[in-house]
């Protein structure tokens, strides 16, 4: 295939500043392998420039190895704990039923009646909020509140904290439908924040003379983008699928655009100059070149890319930590998440346990008395739908 000019023209880059094997080309880290400075004495800046080169493909690998972890650990998370949970959820079911009915006869005191109705509703709305309507119908008829009634205060404290940290109302005097619509008007309204102090700060700036470091910080941001824009580009000019008569090479160059597209619009360097060598639209002596003559403005390209990784990193990690039951800032490894199953796995046997016995205690009404006593008496915690229950 005919390769291109090169982005940037300039002189044939040092064999000793830089790697350009032809066997690493076909390697998943190529564009890394390409740019970065490898031997001979390396200035501050590019010594910098390989620490941040290493430092985003780590992160990139770190999500990978995430992502990994997690799915190849939920279908047996799944299997182990799906049963359980199943009939967790019946047990509790058939005990809300069961008291309910109870309710309904003579022989229990005005006290014992109340202590009833509570377990009831603690053991409803874990269910409801699961999907069982009729659960949330049974705890409705026995909540001095419905649970629409409380989810509407809990928004309306929620709304009037976050209001109280940003100083104004969130703009809606009616109230929000629900927590998630009041969370993101928050965050709209923070945003929004942050950026006029932003324009204002740029405006406060720009009203006297720019500093040199403020003018070559600008002129390297312009760089950073223009070296995008001249890569996306090429890849655009050379692989847009309209130009392409035959099928398979029609459909190959959409996948591929669809990739280069994403690439630009999250401003990923490395993956716009693999997408380049995967195209044959460029070769390693190219990108190492790009590499010397534009290292500034690349530098400030992978600043922002590690940035955005290491965000991205945290979030995927606190995502899995929450979807498996483990604590924030838990290590996060096979051994961790499979001894947080095996943990769970106890608790909801000793729970499944614990209710078939209870189901037979609460049959005969002297025992039923006994046991409604004993759960007042014990040390519990708030309800909470998403842990192991407790009758309160």
């Amino acid at each position: 295939m005919h390769h291109q000019a090169p982005l940037f023209p300039a002189n044939a880059p040092d064999a000793s500043a830089t790697s350009t094997s032809a066997d690493k080309l076909t390697e998943p880290g190529t564009a890394v392998t390409a740019l970065k400075f490898t031997s001979g004495q390396l200035s501050p800046e590019q010594q910098r420039f390989n620490k941040l080169l290493t430092r985003t493909e780590n992160l990139a690998r770190k999500i990978e190895t995430t992502r990994a972890l997690a799915d190849t650990h939920r279908p047996m998370h799944g299997a182990t704990l799906g049963p359980l949970l199943t009939e967790r959820s019946a047990l509790m079911r058939n005990m809300a039923l069961w008291l309910n009915e109870r309710l309904q006869r003579k022989g229990l005191t005005a006290k014992q009646k109340r202590m009833a109705s509570e377990i009831i509703c603690s053991l409803a709305a874990g269910l409801a909020m699961a999907g069982d309507a009729a659960m949330q119908e049974l705890h409705d008829a026995h909540s001095d509140e419905t649970l629409a009634e409380q989810e509407k205060s809990a928004v309306a404290d929620m709304q009037e904290l976050m209001e109280d940290i940003l100083g104004k109302p969130l703009g809606d005097t009616q109230g929000f439908e629900s927590l998630q619509e009041m969370l993101q008007a928050s965050m709209k309204q923070m945003q929004e924040h942050n950026r006029a102090q932003e324009e204002a700060r740029a405006t406060h700036k720009g009203r006297g003379k720019k500093s040199a470091r403020q003018q070559q910080s600008e002129q390297q941001a312009q760089d950073a983008d223009g070296a995008l824009r001249t890569i996306y580009r090429q890849l655009v000019s050379a692989l847009h699928p309209d130009r392409e008569s035959d099928a398979h090479e029609h459909s190959r160059k959409t996948a591929l655009m669809k990739d280069v597209n994403a690439a630009y619009e999250r401003r990923d360097l490395l993956a716009l100059l693999q997408l380049q060598l995967r195209a044959e639209l460029a070769d390693g002596e190219m990108v190492a070149n790009l590499a010397r003559e534009k290292i500034m403005a690349l530098t400030v390209l992978l600043k922002e890319r590690a940035e955005v990784l290491t965000r991205e990193l945290r979030e995927i990690e606190m995502h899995t930590l929450s979807e498996f039951g483990l604590p924030p800032y838990a290590p996060l490894s096979a051994a961790s998440l499979k001894r947080a199953m095996v943990e769970q796995q106890q608790n909801l046997q000793a729970d499944v346990v614990m209710m078939k016995r209870d189901l037979q205690r609460v049959q005969e009404d002297a025992e039923f008395k006994r046991w409604l006593r004993e759960q007042r008496q014990a040390p519990q915690d708030d309800f909470d739908p998403f842990e192991l229950p407790g009758y309160f």
